[in-house]
């Protein structure tokens, strides 16, 4: 989206604009949500896929940040010193962001270690008979 045309349309359009806002924040929100899986899910994806995609979504998002410290996107007349706060916002505010969701997604995984090792005690504690 940032490096094709699309930016330019919208520029002089508010409501084009706040649909692309509205966009990247379904968009975040979902990814969010998929990541973390906070909420009862029908899928439940394995800790490394979660942490892999993790791990590339910031890769990808830190790359195109530098890009558009170097050039603005296609037909956008901005100035260097908006271009430049603006890379730098989504450089440094990515990070914090990702930093936060990989605090859930390993806080996710001790909880559910802790629970699956309680239950394999119980298991243990069930199997073995008591000795009067």
């Amino acid at each position: 989206m940032y490096r094709t045309p699309l930016l330019a349309a919208v520029q002089d359009r508010p409501w084009a604009q706040a649909l692309l806002h509205l966009r990247v924040f379904a968009a975040g929100m979902l990814f969010t949500t998929a990541l973390c899986r906070l909420d009862p899910m029908r899928h439940r994806y394995p800790l490394a896929l979660r942490a892999g995609t993790l791990v590339a979504a910031s890769a990808a998002h830190a790359v195109l940040a530098k890009s558009l410290w170097s050039a603005p996107p296609p037909g956008l007349a901005v100035s260097a010193a908006d271009l430049r706060t603006g890379a730098q916002l989504m450089y440094y505010g990515g990070d914090l962001v990702e930093v936060g969701l990989a605090l859930v997604v390993l806080l996710g995984w001790y909880a559910e270690t802790g629970r699956s090792l309680r239950r394999r005690q119980r298991r243990g504690a069930a199997a073995v008979p008591e000795r009067l």
